[in-house]
């Protein structure tokens, strides 16, 4: 491998976000993207000197690439990420990992099967406070963390449909699916895994066949409670919101970018910031180049992580055991919500991991 790693990127919708933060990277270049749709490929291509675009991923394979960043639309991306393994080349997979129960096994398979890498891209994982919250979690601030919510509200009527007026994949997916931002930072923290969930959805409001809101509560191993509300057809200001309740200690982020994140210790009046720890999303330290990903400094330092395992032969902080179970369990509450509630059993993908 060359000291400088080649990079290709499918699906440039999303993908751009990956582009643009890697062409500004050190020891790492785009050399390749792939999309269908030839005017947004062009386009991509010439903004950020990408020297190769093409129309497939069986193209953009032939060349000599190093990872491969998977941004295509949610039931293609486990099809993809394997199609990626099985040419021998590292994978960056968006999220969800998963669109089916059948896949869990199949990526699995495929990851074991190859010696390339495979990383969740949960990029979410890596705000700054959710790095600070599992650091005061591991050192014990918390206490015992029992109990802790995740929102995730976005508005995004425009894409649900495309340029023709046709629906896109959004149009038909149950808003739990797109819980891996919400539930990824909480296992991040707490490192306790869903076993098990039950889930109720509201009435088709805002456009015919589209849920407009799915509510989850999920028991973990440790037995606390999760839950877990997903929605993007609604009038809400949203996007996201988490927060914690330990025995010792209490965090709630607010609507992020809207509100101030609050940390406070059991029996003090005042909200405070250990150990001046970060408690918004960005890192401070980080160059003002990490933010051009558009999602502030999350993905600068998620592609970090996953280069220096390439480039060491480690393993990647998120890999296919922990993605699946980002995943998997959105689609055992669709299970739920489709049965009035019904309480559904969560496989443990985590307990294959081998040591």
């Amino acid at each position: 491998m060359s000291s400088e790693l080649r990079a290709g990127v499918l699906g440039v919708g999303r993908g751009v976000s990956f582009v643009r933060v890697m062409q500004a990277m050190d020891g790492v270049s785009v050399a390749a993207v792939a999309d269908m749709h030839a005017e947004r490929l062009k386009s991509v291509c010439a903004e950020h000197n990408v020297p190769k675009g093409v129309a497939t991923l069986d193209e953009m394979l032939e060349e000599d690439l190093d990872l491969v960043v998977v941004a295509t639309p949610v039931p293609q991306h486990t099809e993809h990420a394997i199609q990626v393994l099985e040419a021998g080349v590292n994978v960056l997979s968006e999220i969800p990992t998963l669109a089916t129960r059948e896949e869990a096994d199949q990526l699995v398979a495929a990851v074991e099967k190859s010696d390339a890498l495979y990383m969740c891209g949960e990029n979410c994982n890596y705000w700054a406070y959710v790095h600070s919250l599992r650091h005061l979690n591991e050192r014990g601030d918390f206490g015992e963390i029992f109990a802790a919510e995740a929102e995730y509200i976005h508005s995004i009527p425009g894409l649900r449909r495309d340029e023709h007026g046709n629906p896109t994949w959004r149009a038909t997916m149950q808003p739990i699916i797109y819980l891996t931002h919400s539930l990824g930072p909480v296992m991040w923290v707490t490192r306790q895994y869903p076993v098990e969930v039950v889930c109720l959805g509201a009435k088709e409001y805002h456009e015919p066949g589209l849920t407009d809101i799915q509510m989850a509560i999920f028991r973990m191993t440790d037995d606390s409670v999760v839950r877990i509300t997903c929605s993007f057809a609604n009038c809400h200001w949203g996007n996201h919101r988490q927060s914690f309740l330990g025995t010792k200690a209490t965090f709630d982020s607010g609507w992020i970018g809207k509100d101030e994140p609050k940390f406070r210790y059991a029996g003090e009046d005042e909200f405070t910031v250990p150990d001046n720890l970060p408690l918004g999303t960005n890192f401070p330290e980080a160059p003002a180049t990490a933010a051009l990903g558009g999602h502030g400094t999350a993905e600068w330092y998620m592609l970090e992580d996953f280069f220096t395992a390439i480039r060491t032969g480690g393993s990647v902080p998120i890999d296919v055991y922990e993605g699946i179970m980002y995943s998997l369990p959105g689609i055992c509450a669709t299970e739920s919500a489709a049965n009035g509630g019904r309480p559904v059993e969560i496989p443990q993908y985590q307990l294959q991991r081998k040591a």
